[in-house]
């Protein structure tokens, strides 16, 4: 289409005052009263009809479909391209015209039939703005789409579902925001639901934590990732969004729109390589189009990786700066980013806003997390915002928590050891009584974790999976 030149985007357009008027409210089924209650917004029920009057509008426009009636019937589809169809680009351009066809035809606009899905609104820093109401309506059975000669380049007649697999595979190109819709409708179970109005477009949250920092919940609950993956969008003007999740497009439509209300999105930014903290990264940058930043040694390197970041290195955003630390332990690759401004910790998976960090050889290292808690109490936090969980307040005592609650753990091992325990298994069925068995395997890994510490540090060996405590020497 021409706005958006290149891209696969919806039918639409701009709301005329002429759409609101009483010459257009007259020629529709639904009442302005019933249109304000369907949209359920804070709108003047004038404006609320007009925009399902618009919506209809730009459809006949843009693709020569009329869903309107004729004396109590749906519109004659032969008329609707033998007649109309010719005409349609000049008839609906105007809204002042196409409520005079309306009037002249005796057409009665089945505004009744459609049915909200959804309202985008562009960042207030982006270069062309838009407040986008999207509708959902039937396909006027034999009316056939023709499409405008001059906006409409191409056009396609494909499921959701369809859309968003060829978007995946780079054989569509579609804008975020279109993207976020098409996700929203490929999840509706039934058509009929949709077209009755009892499914809504899903949201995903955001919430301003500060002046300088704004976060987005990934849509991706679990026992390892609690309500959701953290991802912060941090800068003002200048932007910086850490830990992009997953390829969720209601979720990747969220993440650019609060970054593009904060300003411009410069950079990327990653804690650490593990799948829930990268997994939007890709479909993120594609749209946003900025380099993406990681510790300077990933292993196998990612990719989507442009920009390599060392420990100690100052990400300077003109009103904030994010100075980068190697926080080794829960991966070798991580790292956190202190906000200076507000002596603030992002954590990744170093720290969480609800219980302990699972440490698993053979990437993480227990005794390199423990360097890592020292290394961060040094610092002293006033704040943590972890990659998973609530804010932590009072970051300096989460810390101390953090640091006894693994030294207890490890005296809890020794123990275990001492009373002639020798396999993992058996540890973690005595040192982790009171948690459900279907928790073990987690509870096992850290108990690994612990073991492995103290064999690198001389205090047991391991042979063929069973530990024992070295003796200390006379």
């Amino acid at each position: 289409m021409a706005f958006m030149g290149g891209m696969y985007v919806f039918p639409g357009g701009a709301l005329e005052e002429a759409d609101s008027a009483d010459d257009m409210a007259e020629r529709a089924a639904s009442s302005r009263q019933d249109a304000a209650a369907r949209l359920g917004e804070e709108i003047p029920p004038d404006m609320a009809l007009g925009l399902f009057c618009c919506g209809l509008r730009e459809l006949y426009e843009e693709a020569g479909l009329l869903i309107a009636t004729q004396e109590g019937q749906p519109v004659n589809p032969a008329k609707v391209r033998e007649v109309y169809a010719p005409h349609h680009v000049e008839v609906g351009h105007d809204a002042t015209t196409f409520a005079a066809f309306l009037e002249r035809e005796d057409l009665t606009l089945s505004t009744d039939l459609i049915v909200p899905h959804g309202r985008l609104v562009t960042p207030e820093q982006a270069p062309i703005r838009f407040d986008a109401r999207f509708f959902v309506a039937p396909m006027p059975e034999g009316q056939a789409v023709v499409p405008h000669p001059t906006e409409v380049h191409e056009w396609l007649w494909i499921s959701p579902g369809e859309a968003l697999e060829r978007a995946r595979n780079k054989d569509l190109d579609i804008p975020i925001p279109t993207m976020a819709i098409l996700q929203g409708l490929a999840e509706t179970p039934q058509y009929d639901q949709l077209l009755q109005g009892r499914h809504e477009q899903r949201v995903v949250e955001a919430e301003e934590l500060s002046p300088l920092i704004t976060v987005v919940r990934a849509p991706n609950a679990g026992l390892m990732t609690g309500g959701g993956t953290n991802t912060y969008v941090v800068g003002r003007e200048t932007v910086a969004i850490i830990d992009p999740a997953v390829p969720d497009p209601v979720y990747i439509e969220r993440v650019a729109r609060e970054a593009g209300n904060r300003g411009k999105s410069t950079l990327v930014l990653i804690t650490h390589s593990h799948i829930d903290h990268i997994g939007g990264v890709v479909p993120l940058v594609e749209q946003l189009r900025c380099p993406v930043g990681a510790f300077e040694s990933m292993g196998d390197p990612l990719p989507f990786v442009t920009r390599t970041i060392s420990d100690g290195e100052v990400i300077d955003l003109g009103g904030a700066t994010i100075r980068a630390m190697h926080t080794p332990g829960h991966a070798s690759n991580h790292l956190c980013y202190y906000l200076e401004e507000e002596g603030a910790l992002f954590a990744g998976d170093v720290v969480a806003g609800f219980g302990t960090v699972v440490i698993s050889p053979p990437d993480g290292s227990l005794k390199d997390y423990m360097e890592t808690l020292g290394k961060l109490r040094e610092v002293a936090p006033d704040k943590i915002y972890p990659g998973h969980g609530p804010v932590v307040e009072d970051g300096v005592s989460k810390l101390d928590e953090y640091i006894e609650h693994r030294a207890e753990r490890e005296r809890q091992v020794v123990d275990a050891l001492e009373a002639g325990l020798t396999d993992v298994k058996a540890m973690v069925k005595r040192i982790y009584a009171d948690i459900p068995e279907a928790l073990h395997p987690m509870a096992e890994r850290s108990v690994l974790a612990h073991l492995e510490k103290l064999e690198a540090e001389g205090h047991v060996t391991c042979d063929e999976g069973t530990w024992t405590l070295v003796k200390p020497t006379a």
